[in-house]
Protein backbone atom coordinates (compact mmCIF):
# COMPACT_ATOMS: atom_id res chain seq x y z
CA UNK A 1 0.00 0.00 0.00
CA UNK A 2 1.28 3.38 -1.02
CA UNK A 3 0.58 6.49 0.88
CA UNK A 4 0.32 9.86 -0.80
CA UNK A 5 0.87 12.66 1.50
CA UNK A 6 -0.27 16.26 1.22
CA UNK A 7 -1.93 15.90 -2.19
CA UNK A 8 -5.55 16.74 -2.53
CA UNK A 9 -7.36 16.25 -5.81
CA UNK A 10 -10.30 18.50 -6.46
CA UNK A 11 -13.11 17.17 -8.65
CA UNK A 12 -15.60 19.67 -10.11
CA UNK A 13 -19.11 18.29 -10.85
CA UNK A 14 -21.40 20.28 -13.11
CA UNK A 15 -25.04 19.44 -13.35
CA UNK A 16 -26.53 20.37 -16.74
CA UNK A 17 -30.39 20.25 -17.16
CA UNK A 18 -31.60 18.77 -20.41
CA UNK A 19 -33.85 21.12 -22.51
CA UNK A 20 -37.53 20.19 -22.40
CA UNK A 21 -38.95 18.93 -25.68
CA UNK A 22 -41.67 21.21 -27.02
CA UNK A 23 -44.86 19.35 -27.83
CA UNK A 24 -45.62 18.95 -31.56
CA UNK A 25 -48.56 21.20 -32.76
CA UNK A 26 -50.83 21.23 -35.97
CA UNK A 27 -51.75 24.90 -35.74
CA UNK A 28 -49.32 26.19 -38.42
CA UNK A 29 -50.43 23.45 -40.79
CA UNK A 30 -54.08 24.26 -40.21
CA UNK A 31 -53.47 27.94 -40.81
CA UNK A 32 -51.73 27.19 -44.08
CA UNK A 33 -54.56 24.87 -45.15
CA UNK A 34 -57.21 27.48 -44.33
CA UNK A 35 -55.29 30.07 -46.30
CA UNK A 36 -55.11 27.79 -49.32
CA UNK A 37 -58.84 27.04 -49.08
CA UNK A 38 -59.61 30.74 -48.85
CA UNK A 39 -57.52 31.48 -51.92
CA UNK A 40 -59.27 28.66 -53.82
CA UNK A 41 -62.73 29.88 -52.73
CA UNK A 42 -62.01 33.45 -53.80
CA UNK A 43 -60.68 32.23 -57.11
CA UNK A 44 -63.76 30.03 -57.70
CA UNK A 45 -66.17 32.81 -56.70
CA UNK A 46 -64.41 35.26 -58.97
CA UNK A 47 -64.70 32.82 -61.86
CA UNK A 48 -68.43 32.33 -61.27
CA UNK A 49 -69.17 35.95 -60.40
CA UNK A 50 -66.92 38.04 -62.55
CA UNK A 51 -66.90 41.79 -62.38
CA UNK A 52 -68.95 43.41 -65.12
CA UNK A 53 -68.59 46.83 -66.59
CA UNK A 54 -71.55 48.70 -68.14
CA UNK A 55 -71.30 51.25 -70.91
CA UNK A 56 -73.48 53.19 -73.37
CA UNK A 57 -72.36 53.28 -76.96
CA UNK A 58 -73.52 55.28 -79.96
CA UNK A 59 -72.98 53.39 -83.20
CA UNK A 60 -74.26 53.95 -86.75
CA UNK A 61 -77.26 51.91 -87.91
CA UNK A 62 -76.46 49.48 -90.72
CA UNK A 63 -79.41 49.23 -93.14
CA UNK A 64 -80.61 45.75 -94.10
CA UNK A 65 -82.93 44.78 -96.98
CA UNK A 66 -86.57 45.75 -96.24
CA UNK A 67 -89.19 43.08 -95.64
CA UNK A 68 -92.90 43.02 -96.49
CA UNK A 69 -95.45 41.30 -94.24
CA UNK A 70 -99.15 40.71 -94.88
CA UNK A 71 -101.86 39.64 -92.46
CA UNK A 72 -105.61 39.31 -92.63
CA UNK A 73 -108.32 39.16 -89.99
CA UNK A 74 -112.02 38.29 -90.26
CA UNK A 75 -114.56 41.03 -89.64
CA UNK A 76 -117.09 39.71 -87.16
CA UNK A 77 -120.33 41.72 -87.27
CA UNK A 78 -121.74 42.68 -83.89
CA UNK A 79 -124.28 45.29 -84.92
CA UNK A 80 -127.90 44.16 -84.52
CA UNK A 81 -130.89 45.90 -86.07
CA UNK A 82 -134.45 44.80 -85.40
CA UNK A 83 -137.16 45.34 -88.00
CA UNK A 84 -140.78 45.24 -86.83
CA UNK A 85 -143.42 43.33 -88.72
CA UNK A 86 -144.88 45.25 -91.65
CA UNK A 87 -148.46 45.33 -92.90
CA UNK A 88 -149.42 44.28 -96.40
CA UNK A 89 -151.39 46.77 -98.49
CA UNK A 90 -153.47 46.52 -101.60
CA UNK A 91 -156.64 47.63 -103.34
CA UNK A 92 -160.21 46.35 -102.98
CA UNK A 93 -162.53 46.50 -105.96
CA UNK A 94 -166.20 47.03 -104.97
CA UNK A 95 -168.99 46.34 -107.45
CA UNK A 96 -172.59 47.52 -106.92
CA UNK A 97 -175.38 45.69 -108.71
CA UNK A 98 -178.10 47.75 -107.03
CA UNK A 99 -179.75 50.87 -108.44
CA UNK A 100 -179.00 52.50 -105.11
CA UNK A 101 -175.56 53.97 -104.52
CA UNK A 102 -173.68 52.85 -101.43
CA UNK A 103 -171.14 54.53 -99.12
CA UNK A 104 -168.65 52.44 -97.15
CA UNK A 105 -166.96 54.21 -94.21
CA UNK A 106 -163.24 54.31 -93.54
CA UNK A 107 -162.19 51.29 -91.52
CA UNK A 108 -164.79 49.08 -93.13
CA UNK A 109 -163.70 45.48 -92.54
CA UNK A 110 -164.09 42.46 -94.74
CA UNK A 111 -162.61 38.98 -94.34
CA UNK A 112 -160.47 36.91 -96.72
CA UNK A 113 -160.91 33.24 -97.45
CA UNK A 114 -158.02 32.60 -95.01
CA UNK A 115 -159.89 34.45 -92.26
CA UNK A 116 -157.65 37.53 -92.43
CA UNK A 117 -159.36 40.85 -91.80
CA UNK A 118 -158.95 43.52 -94.50
CA UNK A 119 -159.66 47.13 -93.52
CA UNK A 120 -160.33 50.05 -95.88
CA UNK A 121 -158.13 53.11 -95.47
CA UNK A 122 -160.82 55.69 -96.25
CA UNK A 123 -164.51 56.07 -96.95
CA UNK A 124 -165.61 55.17 -100.45
CA UNK A 125 -168.66 55.98 -102.60
CA UNK A 126 -169.94 53.07 -104.67
CA UNK A 127 -172.07 54.25 -107.58
CA UNK A 128 -175.32 52.51 -108.41
CA UNK A 129 -175.64 50.02 -111.18
CA UNK A 130 -177.43 50.90 -114.41
CA UNK A 131 -178.44 49.41 -117.72
CA UNK A 132 -174.87 49.92 -118.82
CA UNK A 133 -173.55 47.67 -116.07
CA UNK A 134 -172.61 47.52 -112.44
CA UNK A 135 -171.38 50.49 -110.51
CA UNK A 136 -167.73 50.01 -109.63
CA UNK A 137 -165.03 51.72 -107.52
CA UNK A 138 -161.76 50.90 -105.76
CA UNK A 139 -160.46 51.73 -102.33
CA UNK A 140 -157.01 51.26 -100.73
CA UNK A 141 -156.97 48.84 -97.83
CA UNK A 142 -154.56 47.02 -95.53
CA UNK A 143 -154.48 43.79 -93.59
CA UNK A 144 -155.25 43.90 -89.92
CA UNK A 145 -152.61 41.22 -89.25
CA UNK A 146 -148.96 42.24 -89.84
CA UNK A 147 -146.29 40.07 -91.39
CA UNK A 148 -148.40 38.26 -94.00
CA UNK A 149 -149.62 38.88 -97.56
CA UNK A 150 -152.71 37.95 -99.57
CA UNK A 151 -152.88 36.39 -103.00
CA UNK A 152 -155.20 37.58 -105.78
CA UNK A 153 -158.93 36.98 -105.08
CA UNK A 154 -158.19 36.01 -101.48
CA UNK A 155 -161.01 38.49 -100.77
CA UNK A 156 -164.16 37.52 -102.68
CA UNK A 157 -167.09 38.49 -100.52
CA UNK A 158 -170.71 39.48 -101.15
CA UNK A 159 -172.14 42.19 -98.95
CA UNK A 160 -175.88 41.98 -98.78
CA UNK A 161 -177.43 41.19 -102.16
CA UNK A 162 -175.75 43.68 -104.43
CA UNK A 163 -172.23 44.59 -103.26
CA UNK A 164 -169.26 42.44 -104.24
CA UNK A 165 -165.82 42.98 -102.71
CA UNK A 166 -162.73 41.42 -104.28
CA UNK A 167 -158.99 42.01 -104.56
CA UNK A 168 -158.01 41.72 -108.19
CA UNK A 169 -154.32 42.13 -107.25
CA UNK A 170 -152.35 40.62 -104.35
CA UNK A 171 -151.77 42.45 -101.08
CA UNK A 172 -147.99 42.76 -100.67
CA UNK A 173 -145.43 44.31 -98.36
CA UNK A 174 -146.12 42.20 -95.31
CA UNK A 175 -142.95 40.96 -93.58
CA UNK A 176 -142.59 39.32 -90.16
CA UNK A 177 -140.47 40.96 -87.49
CA UNK A 178 -136.80 40.05 -87.83
CA UNK A 179 -133.31 41.09 -86.85
CA UNK A 180 -130.18 41.36 -88.97
CA UNK A 181 -126.53 41.72 -88.05
CA UNK A 182 -124.29 44.25 -89.73
CA UNK A 183 -120.67 45.38 -89.61
CA UNK A 184 -120.03 48.42 -87.48
CA UNK A 185 -117.09 50.80 -87.58
CA UNK A 186 -115.91 49.24 -84.31
CA UNK A 187 -115.97 45.78 -85.93
CA UNK A 188 -113.66 47.01 -88.69
CA UNK A 189 -111.38 48.67 -86.16
CA UNK A 190 -111.19 45.47 -84.08
CA UNK A 191 -110.28 43.44 -87.17
CA UNK A 192 -107.65 46.02 -88.11
CA UNK A 193 -106.08 45.89 -84.64
CA UNK A 194 -106.03 42.09 -84.74
CA UNK A 195 -104.29 42.11 -88.13
CA UNK A 196 -101.76 44.64 -86.84
CA UNK A 197 -101.12 42.40 -83.82
CA UNK A 198 -100.32 39.51 -86.17
CA UNK A 199 -97.95 41.75 -88.14
CA UNK A 200 -96.32 42.91 -84.92
CA UNK A 201 -95.39 39.33 -84.03
CA UNK A 202 -94.17 38.64 -87.57
CA UNK A 203 -92.00 41.74 -87.78
CA UNK A 204 -90.14 41.35 -84.48
CA UNK A 205 -86.60 42.64 -84.66
CA UNK A 206 -84.72 45.90 -84.90
CA UNK A 207 -86.32 48.15 -87.51
CA UNK A 208 -87.72 51.58 -88.15
CA UNK A 209 -91.51 52.06 -87.75
CA UNK A 210 -93.12 49.96 -90.46
CA UNK A 211 -95.02 51.63 -93.28
CA UNK A 212 -98.60 50.47 -93.66
CA UNK A 213 -99.13 50.18 -97.38
CA UNK A 214 -102.54 51.45 -98.54
CA UNK A 215 -103.59 51.40 -94.87
CA UNK A 216 -106.13 48.57 -94.98
CA UNK A 217 -108.15 46.75 -97.57
CA UNK A 218 -111.65 46.09 -96.30
CA UNK A 219 -113.92 43.56 -97.96
CA UNK A 220 -117.16 42.07 -96.79
CA UNK A 221 -115.78 39.36 -94.51
CA UNK A 222 -112.12 40.16 -93.80
CA UNK A 223 -109.57 42.93 -93.65
CA UNK A 224 -106.06 42.75 -95.17
CA UNK A 225 -103.10 44.82 -93.95
CA UNK A 226 -99.58 44.99 -95.42
CA UNK A 227 -96.48 46.34 -93.68
CA UNK A 228 -93.14 47.28 -95.22
CA UNK A 229 -90.38 47.28 -92.59
CA UNK A 230 -86.82 48.62 -92.89
CA UNK A 231 -84.52 46.56 -90.67
CA UNK A 232 -81.13 47.74 -89.31
CA UNK A 233 -78.17 46.14 -87.57
CA UNK A 234 -75.00 47.24 -85.76
CA UNK A 235 -71.41 46.20 -85.17
CA UNK A 236 -69.73 46.01 -81.75
CA UNK A 237 -66.82 43.98 -80.32
CA UNK A 238 -67.69 40.33 -79.82
CA UNK A 239 -67.02 40.34 -76.08
CA UNK A 240 -69.73 42.95 -75.46
CA UNK A 241 -73.30 41.95 -74.63
CA UNK A 242 -76.24 44.22 -75.48
CA UNK A 243 -78.91 44.78 -72.81
CA UNK A 244 -80.98 47.43 -74.62
CA UNK A 245 -81.12 49.18 -77.99
CA UNK A 246 -82.63 52.52 -78.91
CA UNK A 247 -82.92 53.58 -82.54
CA UNK A 248 -82.72 57.34 -83.05
CA UNK A 249 -82.52 58.48 -86.65
CA UNK A 250 -79.50 56.84 -88.22
CA UNK A 251 -77.83 56.12 -84.87
CA UNK A 252 -78.22 53.34 -82.33
CA UNK A 253 -77.85 53.91 -78.59
CA UNK A 254 -76.65 50.63 -77.06
CA UNK A 255 -76.44 49.68 -73.40
CA UNK A 256 -73.75 46.99 -73.15
CA UNK A 257 -72.03 45.00 -70.44
CA UNK A 258 -68.82 43.00 -70.54
CA UNK A 259 -66.11 41.46 -68.44
CA UNK A 260 -63.05 43.71 -68.52
CA UNK A 261 -60.14 42.19 -70.33
CA UNK A 262 -56.97 41.64 -68.27
CA UNK A 263 -53.87 43.08 -69.89
CA UNK A 264 -50.58 41.59 -68.68
CA UNK A 265 -47.44 43.68 -68.83
CA UNK A 266 -44.54 42.17 -70.64
CA UNK A 267 -41.48 41.51 -68.53
CA UNK A 268 -38.34 42.62 -70.30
Amino acid sequence: MQTVENEVETIHLYVVRDHEKKPYTLLPLLCALVSLLGIAAVTLYSAQHPYYEHERLTVPAVALPPKVFTAQSPIIPTGIKTYPATTARGVLTITNGSVIAQILPAGFTTVSNTNVSVVTDRAVYVPAGSADGYGMTTVPAHLLTSGINLSTLAVNQTLGTSLYVRNLQPFTGGHPAHTVTFITAQDRQSALLQARGILLSKSSGLHYPCQEIANSHAVTIRIIVTWRCQYVSYRIPSYMHVSSVQLIGRQLILSVWYVPRVHYARIK
